[in-house]
């Protein structure tokens, strides 16, 4: 098995390795596309329970009865890509824990769920939405480790912090799920926290007078819809200073 495992990976490793002469022309292939899809996929299934990511911790769902759910965007599991100390795992069925801020996964078996490590994920995709797993001690402006949604690449940056508390009910009133959502603008590699239009134009200043009129025009609203907002001026700032 091992020696299979080998085999395979040493095969995908030479096929990334072509000339970009070679590189261009295969990337035109589909064929080219869905040998090394294939390969991956075997070296996936060769390493089997021995691979990393499925070296978590067992989890157990809460069983209190309480509106909403602890998970992102459903109470079911998504699919996605995992990087998972480097090695990306994908079509990856997981659920995304916003009170705990993890990732669980199904074990190799199938059997168990299983919480893994959230110092260990590099990132994670749900469909569009690209998370990065960001240490505070080495992000200026950040209050804690943890996940943070990639709203907007560039200079400056966009990103999201949501979080999901439980909250007991009072009398007869049922528990249930609130979201949180943390916005930052990450300028010259700090992180400022956003909460609203006149934060965000404070952080952005340089060009205070072209924002104020962009967003009165396009009739941006902060507290209605405050993460669109944020990102269509945030994309508007890039595209003055580029």
């Amino acid at each position: 098995m091992k020696w299979r495992s080998l085999v395979i990976f040493a095969t995908i490793y030479q096929l990334s390795c072509f000339s970009n002469t070679q590189a261009q022309q295969f990337s035109d292939s589909l064929n080219y596309k869905e040998s090394v899809s294939n390969l991956y996929r075997k070296y996936i299934d060769g390493i089997g329970d021995n691979a990393q990511i499925y070296h978590g911790i067992e989890y157990i769902r809460n069983g209190q009865k309480a509106n909403g759910f602890p998970y992102y965007e459903k109470d079911s599991m998504g699919t996605g890509t995992i990087s998972y100390r480097g090695t990306v795992y994908e079509n990856q069925k997981f659920f995304y824990n916003l009170v705990s801020d993890d990732i669980i996964i199904y074990n190799y078996q199938r059997n168990a769920l299983i919480g893994l490590l959230p110092e260990n994920v590099d990132s994670f995709s749900i469909g569009s939405h690209v998370y990065l797993y960001i240490l505070a001690v080495k992000s200026k402006g950040l209050p804690r480790n943890g996940f943070y949604e990639k709203l907007f690449d560039g200079e400056p940056g966009l990103y999201a912090r949501r979080e999901k508390k439980l909250y007991n009910g009072t009398g007869s009133e049922e528990a249930k799920y609130i979201q949180y959502n943390t916005y930052y603008i990450k300028l010259k590699d700090e992180y400022y926290i956003v909460d609203g239009k006149n934060s965000m134009i404070d952080i952005l200043k340089d060009q205070r007078d072209a924002l104020k009129k962009y967003i009165r025009i396009n009739k941006l609203n902060f507290k209605k819809d405050p993460e669109n907002s944020l990102l269509l001026s945030t994309t508007f700032y890039y595209r003055l200073k580029n």
